[in-house]
């Protein structure tokens, strides 16, 4: 097994040529990178979460589910790996702003003249790769220990990498996770966030919603929820509950029915929302605030798909969204979509 920088690269690189579904994934706080590889180019799907692999679905989720199932399974040692974050060029900083900006208004006015309370709004940014691909996977998975580090490769879907922070659904040992993320301000080293009423009110939406959701299936006094916390994402802070409970006789793919898309990634109502990015926003998402993560028989440790970007030969397409309320600034909104966009470009 690779067990330096250059042996890994090599070793990514072969994985790539042979053109065969793969997913490599280095889980948060951890130092083992996973593969998953398949010995064929079979489409794999699944409608039940209960095969072992790693599912990988749309923002608007399918009945059937694309995984990659783990008949190859090789871990690796994260190798040590010295580097310098890059500075973003400037002019990245123009690209659809004009397009955000209407978003943010077109979303504002939504919400004084409905039942509408918040929508998420996402972007793209499209721009040339710079340097080799499995060199930016290892820097992700240094720059950023508390995040789900992962690149998917399957000939149905293209190749999409990323670095995100959001828990969807943690099953292990008959105990249920999931977790409330909303708002973001710049880290600072050394400083306490201060946070504003937007973004407290932001991050409490998700949080009831998350609540009203789960007791539809679990009893009430069984859901455990944590207080309010900052949480680390790389350049990024961010508000997060958590929220845990007994399964009982649940299955995953009744609690992941519940739960996404969460008003974290469309809005509130959920419906609402999702008729207004029907309507708006003119790209698609497709992968980008969908779900992804490893699945077993008896654990299930799914995320939800932000900070990522889709890879061709050349070029890279990221997304980027953001939280809009009756109380958003739309400069503050660009502002904070060029920051979540860093978390990648600075590093690809």
């Amino acid at each position: 097994m690779p067990e330096n920088q250059n042996a890994f690269i090599a070793f990514f690189d072969a994985l790539r040529a042979k053109q065969l579904p793969f997913v490599l994934f280095r889980l948060p706080q951890t130092q083992e990178i996973i593969l998953y590889q398949q010995q064929d180019d079979t489409h794999h799907q699944t409608k039940t979460i209960t095969e072992s692999g790693f599912v990988f679905v749309p923002f608007l989720a399918e009945a059937s589910k694309t995984y990659i199932p783990n008949q190859i399974e090789k871990r690796i040692t994260v190798p040590a790996y010295d580097f310098k974050l890059g500075e973003v060029k400037s002019e990245s900083e123009a690209q659809n702003k004009s397009y955000y900006m209407q978003l943010v208004a077109a979303a504002k006015n939504k919400i004084m003249s409905s039942d509408l309370k918040k929508v998420v709004i996402s972007r793209q940014h499209k721009q040339a790769l710079s340097g080799a691909v499995a060199t930016s996977f290892l820097k992700l998975t240094h720059a950023y220990p508390n995040a789900m580090v992962y690149f998917w490769s399957h000939p149905h879907t293209g190749d999409w990498m990323g670095a995100t922070p959001e828990t969807l659904l943690n099953i292990k040992q008959g105990v249920c996770k999931t977790m409330a993320l909303a708002g973001t301000l710049p880290y600072i080293d050394d400083a306490t966030p201060i946070w504003t009423r937007k973004e407290v009110e932001e991050q409490q939406i998700v949080t009831d919603f998350i609540q009203t959701q789960l007791e539809q299936i679990f009893p009430k006094n069984n859901i455990q929820l944590s207080s309010t916390y900052s949480k680390r994402a790389g350049n990024l802070v961010h508000l997060c509950a958590d929220f845990e409970m007994p399964l009982g006789n649940a299955t995953a793919i009744d609690v992941v029915r519940l739960l996404h898309p969460t008003p974290a990634v469309a809005g509130v109502p959920v419906k609402e929302s999702l008729e207004f990015l029907n309507t708006h926003e003119k790209h698609s998402r497709k992968y980008y605030a969908g779900i992804l993560g490893p699945i077993a028989n008896n654990s299930v440790n799914l995320f939800v798909n932000l900070r990522c970007a889709a890879l061709t030969a050349d070029s890279m397409t990221l997304y980027v969204g953001g939280g809009i309320t009756a109380q958003s600034d739309a400069e503050t909104e660009w502002a904070e979509s060029q920051q979540k966009a860093e978390t990648l470009l600075r590093i690809l």
